[in-house]
């Protein structure tokens, strides 16, 4: 427990806030580390991994919005960890979704 009695979050690293569906936003930045880490130039990264998000503002990573994230492997753990998406490094941090908090143990047991 923290001193105010709160508990940290803790991640559980069963996989399911990879699973919830919707869309993984990339910050700036984002696909070059993403091409940097697979050994990709960034524009063969963007052209198999990206697209527009529905705003056409930005780029989201490419997949099925109702499946998991194209970079969940089958144990549960991110592939693309040490560069992952900004959205995916501020979780539960900077960012809150009422869907994953639903799904994550790791939240349910902060406090």
């Amino acid at each position: 427990m923290e001193s105010d009695g709160t508990r940290k979050f803790v991640c559980r690293g069963c996989g399911a806030c990879c699973r919830v569906p919707g869309l993984v936003r990339l910050a700036e930045g984002d696909a070059e580390a993403l091409a940097g880490f697979l050994g990709m130039e960034v524009g063969a990264f963007v052209n198999a991994y990206a697209e527009l998000t529905p705003s056409r503002t930005g780029l989201a990573l490419r997949g099925d919005p109702e499946g998991p994230c194209p970079f969940l492997g089958a144990d549960n753990r991110c592939r693309v960890y040490a560069a992952r998406p900004r959205q995916c490094r501020d979780y539960p941090e900077r960012w809150r979704s009422a869907a994953i908090e639903a799904v994550c143990a790791g939240r349910r047991n902060e406090g």
